[in-house]
């Protein structure tokens, strides 16, 4: 638009600025611009409410009254210098929209091409947005519909995109892509209220970067059709995609290439793949009898004035790796989620000890906290058994146990994609199918059993492998998750199949696109989030 061309007031100034406009005045339009440059810099400093028409008059060494043969108000000097700014962004985004690259890759340089446009001229397109386009002033409202216009072109450049790269397969359909488009452009306008480039010790090009990291973690659809692009990237939710890119490009090693303490000292650092931790009204570490002294146990009770229901936790990491501490802000979530006392128990673990020695912690522990339910706090009518990968293994087993050994009887025991046959004779197709992963490989699983097991002839006994038990009526209700792209998928609905043919009540959850052990990782996998709430239903079920 020409903002010389606008419409004049029939006045002295009016037919005068008229005149100059025409060319009559010398270096008009190079004092135009000077003006401009001059306004821009005491908006920085003051502001633009701050800044009235004599602060510009006064830095450009002028009379207000001169000023007006060039602007008639802060206002269209804002519009002087924010519209070829707009214009060239837009300009940008249909280029890139016309570009070859794929929608990902497009996405991300919209993103972050903007972010550093913005801190390159701040403050014009904050106050473009938050002055002028929303408080339009009568004489700027044909320039404020012709940016309304531009703004138009930009999200649909953006919409086009996003609608190609659904077509193309690399983006995901998670929504429509107007309203994909017009979220985007949102999320980029919100940091205009808070992003200062001057004092913000993050600059733009990565405040974009990242933006495109959290936009593209929802939407990419990775590309499986890519040189040694593993199979099951096809069917992967995208934060397991993200993920295990992330740990390849770091050269995180797998567990069956290293010593026992290399690969604790990994396990170790999953918590920075955790969300902060939540608080619980009490924490507190205990001491409970296992089957060969004292155990470390972390107690959880999000309501200490209250007797609660007691979910006894065994933590996982192939009998070998895991403990209280890396389970701690998953308890944590559970407890408070639940409204139970979670109890957390550290067993003895391999290959320091081995078969059945973990288990007979397991069991040990149990009974006594049934026993003694008043030590921390729990009631003495509800128990629940709940164990993941290896701790699923040794709930299961410990279900087992306590019905051929007396008691007590638990109220329902929770396995979370359990390892429950030894992986060297394993022939399940998820076995065979997710052998190389994500996140969990055929390799690592057969290190930790080899572990766990002082022999081979130990892998089939039944309190070991519990899918090896030839009788498992009886025991407590069940929950089974699995993860899809995990290599103990198979066991685990194998086993669910099986207690049900047993007469025990068995709920089954499959999460599809999920990897093995993400409860653990809510900082990076959404689906974790979705597991504790499912937890967390289960537990209150019939308590509400």
């Amino acid at each position: 638009m020409n903002q010389h061309a606008q419409e004049l007031p029939d006045s002295a100034i009016g037919r005068r600025r008229a005149a100059a406009v025409g060319g009559a005045r010398e270096n008009y339009h190079d004092r135009r611009t000077g003006i401009v440059n001059a306004a821009i810099e005491l908006f920085r400093e003051r502001g633009f409410r701050q800044t009235n028409l004599a602060d510009i008059a006064e830095a450009v060494g002028t009379e207000r009254a001169t000023l007006y043969y060039y602007f008639a108000s802060k206002e269209e000097i804002l519009n002087e210098a924010v519209t070829p700014v707009v214009l060239r962004n837009t300009g940008i985004a249909e280029e890139i929209r016309d570009s070859a690259d794929p929608a990902p890759e497009k996405l991300r340089k919209l993103v972050t091409g903007l972010l550093v446009s913005y801190a390159e001229h701040y403050p014009l397109l904050y106050l473009y947005l938050e002055e002028n386009l929303s408080h339009v002033a009568k004489s700027q409202q044909a320039w404020a519909a012709e940016m309304r216009s531009v703004n138009r072109r930009y999200v649909a450049a953006v919409e086009a995109v996003i609608r190609d790269g659904i077509a193309a397969g690399t983006l995901r359909p998670v929504a429509d892509p107007r309203i994909l488009a017009n979220g985007l452009m949102g999320m980029v306008s919100w940091t205009h209220r808070w992003f200062n480039p001057r004092q913000s010790a993050t600059d733009a090009r990565s405040i974009g970067q990242a933006y495109a990291d959290l936009l593209l973690g929802g939407l990419a659809a990775h590309d499986t059709t890519a040189a040694g692009a593993p199979a099951w990237l096809v069917g992967a939710h995208p934060d397991v995609a993200r993920v295990t890119a992330r740990l390849r490009a770091a050269q995180v090693a797998s567990y069956h290439t290293l010593t026992v303490p290399q690969a604790r000292a990994v396990l170790e650092r999953v918590t920075a793949m955790q969300a902060p931790e939540v608080p619980v009204a009490e924490v507190r570490d205990v001491l409970v009898p296992g089957a060969a002294g004292q155990l470390p146990a972390r107690v959880y009770h999000p309501a200490p004035t209250r007797r609660l229901p007691l979910v006894v936790y065994v933590h996982g990491g192939g009998w070998v790796l895991g403990g209280i501490e890396p389970a701690d802000r998953p308890c944590r979530r559970l407890a408070v989620a639940s409204d139970c006392v979670v109890v957390s128990v550290e067993y003895r673990r391999a290959p320091e000890t081995q078969f059945p020695g973990p288990l007979e912690d397991c069991v040990r522990a149990v009974r006594w906290l049934a026993d003694n339910p008043q030590a921390v706090g729990a009631d003495a009518e509800h128990l629940v058994l709940l164990g993941d990968s290896a701790g699923g293994n040794l709930v299961a087993a410990t279900a087992l146990c306590l019905r051929d050994g007396g008691g007590p009887r638990a109220d329902r025991q929770i396995l979370l994609y359990p390892c429950l046959a030894p992986a060297r004779t394993s022939t399940f197709a998820s076995y065979e199918r997710y052998a190389d992963g994500p996140l969990m490989t055929r390799a690592e699983m057969e290190w930790f059993w080899d572990h766990y097991l002082p022999s081979e002839a130990d892998g089939e006994d039944p309190r070991a492998a519990p899918l090896r038990a030839v009788d498992l009526s009886g025991l407590p209700p069940a929950t089974v998750v699995v993860a899809e792209l995990d290599p103990l998928r198979d066991e685990g609905l194998a086993y669910a199949d099986r207690l049900r043919a047993a007469g025990v009540p068995t709920e089954v959850t499959v999460y599809q696109g999920a990897a093995h052990g993400f409860w653990w990782l809510d900082g990076e996998m959404r689906q974790a989030s979705e597991l504790t709430e499912q937890l967390a239903r289960r537990l209150r079920a019939g308590r509400e």
